[in-house]
């Protein structure tokens, strides 16, 4: 019995042990097919990255990189440093002059700018290929990807999956290989390059400091013959004509978007004096009444001068090259200003220094020294020194002696000019010349301008106090005296742009050039003082603009066309909003503020908006609506609410009506549509008005009907068509009356034209006896004794 029960336990032992067996087997099995299950998913997460990767070098291959193009710029610009440094670095000129090392230092300065962004584009390029290559690489070397599955279908796809692999790794491993080294070889030559500019940069700074501190003790060989080809160049005159062009393209490429705003604003300007002169000459003034006011003689001109000398101090640091070619222009725009409003004396004096200006524009853009220059700076010397000579003798004749004081300052430029220039100093004798000429031309400028700027101030005020039915006389101009506030600010303006393109003072503006142009961050956002101070120059111009067209628009002294008065009131407003609207967009522009800034700038304005912004959006909106609709335009005669006048101004936020008091009530636009506006000049200035009278019982009512209606026709301000109408109404108690139902040709002749006809039509009626009655009544007054009553009692 016990081995029966022995045999029974090891049976169960062993099959225990064989299902524990079978368990264990079917473990590992379902563990390695989960393995390999694991496996092949993670492979295949890998064949699609490798293909994602391969398709976006595909992509950025054959989106392609313009190697050529850049490789063509470069030896551009490597050509550019060859010929700025020529005869300044490696074999240098005998004589270096201070114009060819400022000019160098300022095309070094821009082919160092424009390689290293052009670097940054390759760096950039570079980074993305390489990147690509390496996530590549990195994937490819996963040791998961090289598992063979053990189930025959997923074997043979992956079979395919490594097949095309292989296929498309080794395609773009070489495309991609050959654009990193074409790349890199490109950024090896610009980083030579940069490196060859700083050098450049550094030899030459170090030979400007050294003219600088040599300026008064270094003497060349001034007239001494010099073989051209010793020079290394074939002509002085090309090689700095060329490098003047160069330096001129490279600051109007650069500052586009400031030279463009400057020639906007002599075009706007221009129109603005234009209209002015407009004006005077439509109020009666004759064109030889106009000649001591500078905006009305010349306006073209005037805006050009005025622009160019204002805005010059706003540009960025311009070459020496554009300023003498801005002071030409001023020069020209000048000698047109005084072609007849100035005084024999002083306009030969002008004359003489316009030509001496051309002259000395020549000089100044001859960057080599040679034996005819220096000749060609002595005839300077001589003709500048001879002007302040025939100047100083003829003083009496100046009537501006701050042209006089600067004729004189200019000769004494002029004579220690040619004083160092005799003594071998050239650099030094060839820039008094230049600020001796240039201080002259500088300062006629500014002085001329100012005066435009007060002629601004003077014409408004003229235009508000010149009554039409006055004579016309001609315009005095604005007096010679000023104040002490003004000459110093003269002098301190002609003081700056003589010594801005000096070494001197660009070494001491470079350090705050580069405080405000430094990248700065509060929290997520980057910028510079330079943006900021962008920003705000670019909103005062537009808002300068947008004043202007509002004094225009507000101006209603002349109205001679009704219609083309309201079409152009209209566009002026048009004109205003778009001129707020793209220099708020310039300013953003020109600042570098990205648009999504200006987005959420725009969604916190919604939300003010729906908060507490509602009137002043509403008042906005009301005014587009009109500036289109054209409900009312200036000068219509209009009636809102209790008020009533005349349409004197439309503005973005409100209008302006002035009374027939005198009075200018602001109306906000939301009002003048939300109201009931009358507006008695919107098709037509024409009105009806009547006269209500009557006449004496017994008259003969077809004589008088006769006698009005010659009345009627005799007034000029009555309309015939259409006819007028008189109308007997009724038998009044003393009277037969009568109305006169006549149309006048505008609204403001209505009390002058009713007027007339009532005293024309008392003199007429009392010529021909009829009586106009007088309201009469008849009053009877009953006297009637009062008797006491009999049961009254006598008071006691």
């Amino acid at each position: 019995m016990d081995s029966i029960v022995k045999e029974i336990g090891i049976k169960n032992r062993i099959n225990q042990l064989m299902l524990e067996s079978k368990a264990e087997n079917e473990k590992k099995a379902r563990q390695e097919k989960y393995i390999n299950y694991q496996k092949v998913q993670k492979q295949n997460r890998i064949f699609n990255l490798i293909e994602l990767e391969v398709q976006n070098a595909k992509f950025l291959l054959t989106r392609g990189y313009a190697y050529k193009d850049i490789t063509a710029e470069i030896h551009q610009l490597k050509e550019w440093e060859e010929f700025a440094v020529k005869g300044i670095v490696g074999k240098k000129f005998r004589v270096m002059t201070d114009r060819n090392l400022s000019s160098t230092s300022i095309l070094l300065d821009e082919l160092l700018k424009r390689t290293s962004n052009r670097l940054k584009k390759i760096s950039v390029e570079n980074q993305q290929l390489s990147r690509t290559q390496e996530k590549i690489d990195s994937l490819v070397a996963e040791k998961n990807l090289y598992y063979v599955p053990i189930d025959s279908v997923a074997r043979e796809i992956y079979r395919l999956q490594s097949l095309k692999m292989n296929t498309d790794i080794n395609l773009i491993s070489e495309r991609l290989k050959n654009a990193v080294d074409s790349i890199q070889t490109l950024e090896i030559m610009g980083d030579q390059l940069k490196f060859k500019i700083e050098s450049d940069i550094i030899e030459n700074d170090r030979l400007r400091k050294l003219e600088v501190d040599q300026l008064f003790t270094k003497k060349v060989p001034v007239f001494e013959r010099l073989d051209i080809k010793k020079l290394m160049i074939e002509d002085p005159l090309t090689f700095s004509l060329k490098t003047n062009y160069l330096v001129l393209y490279f600051y109007l490429i650069n500052n586009k978007n400031s030279i463009l705003m400057m020639l906007i604003l002599i075009i706007g300007t221009a129109v603005y004096f234009k209209l002015q002169k407009r004006k005077f000459l439509d109020l009666g003034y004759e064109k030889n009444m106009l000649f001591n006011i500078y905006i009305l003689n010349s306006p073209i001109a005037t805006a050009l001068l005025a622009v160019l000398n204002l805005y010059q101090f706003v540009l960025p640091m311009p070459p020496l090259i554009f300023s003498i070619i801005a002071w030409t222009i001023s020069t020209i725009a000048l000698t047109i200003m005084m072609w007849k409003s100035i005084n024999t004396f002083i306009w030969k004096i002008w004359v003489a220094i316009f030509l001496l200006n051309l002259v000395a524009f020549f000089d100044i853009i001859i960057l080599i020294h040679f034996v005819g220059e220096s000749f060609l700076i002595l005839a300077i010397n001589c003709l500048g020194i001879g002007i302040g000579v025939y100047a100083f003798k003829n003083r009496a004749q100046i009537q501006r002696k701050v042209y006089f004081w600067y004729i004189i300052i200019a000769t004494i430029f002029q004579f220690f000019s040619f004083y160092y220039l005799l003594n071998g100093h050239y650099n030094l004798g060839k820039f008094l010349m230049t600020k001796a000429v240039y201080t002259i031309i500088v300062v006629f400028s500014l002085y001329s301008t100012f005066i435009i700027v007060k002629e601004i101030n003077l014409i408004s005020k003229i235009l508000e106090a010149d009554d039409e039915d006055e004579p016309k006389k001609t315009l005095n101009g604005i007096p010679h005296q000023f104040t002490l506030g003004f000459y110093l600010i003269l002098f301190l303006c002609w003081f700056l742009l003589m010594i801005r393109n000096t070494y001197t003072f660009q070494n001491f503006v470079d350090p705050f050039r580069n405080t405000i142009s430094e990248p700065r961050s509060i929290g997520n956002i980057t910028f510079t003082f330079e943006n900021i101070l962008t920003f705000i120059v670019v909103i005062l111009l537009s808002s300068f603009l947008a004043r202007v067209v509002s004094f225009l628009a507000s101006d209603n002294q002349i109205i001679k066309n009704k219609n083309k008065t309201k079409n152009f009131g209209s566009w002026l407003f048009l004109s205003r909003i778009t001129i707020v609207t793209l220099g708020v967009l310039l300013a953003f522009a020109s600042a570098g503020i990205p648009l999504d800034k200006i987005t959420l700038i725009i969604s916190a304005l919604g939300v003010g908006i729906g908060f507490g912004m509602q009137s002043l959006v509403n008042n906005l909106i009301s005014g587009l609506i009109i500036a289109f609709e054209k409900p009312v335009s200036l000068d219509d005669i209009i009636e809102v609410g209790t008020q009533s006048g005349k349409m004197k101004s439309i503005g973005i936020r409100s209008s302006v009506v002035t009374t027939f008091d005198g009075a200018d009530v602001i109306i906000p636009n939301g009002e003048l549509l939300n109201q009931n506006l009358t507006n008695w000049t919107l098709g037509s200035s024409s009105r009806r008005s009547e006269i209500r009278f009557g006449v004496a019982y017994g008259t003969d009512l077809e004589l008088t009907k006769k006698l009005l209606f010659e009345i009627l026709e005799k007034n000029e301000n009555v309309l015939m068509k259409p006819m007028p109408a008189i109308w007997f109404t009724r038998f009044g108690d003393s009277s037969i009356d009568l109305v006169l139902k006549y149309w006048i040709s505008h609204f403001d002749f209505d009390n002058e034209t009713r007027s007339e006809m009532i005293i024309a039509i008392d003199k007429t009626l009392k010529e021909n006896n009829i009586v106009i009655p007088f309201s009469q009544q008849d009053i009877h007054i009953i006297n009637k004794e009062i008797e006491p009553e009999p049961d009254s009692e006598p008071e006691i």
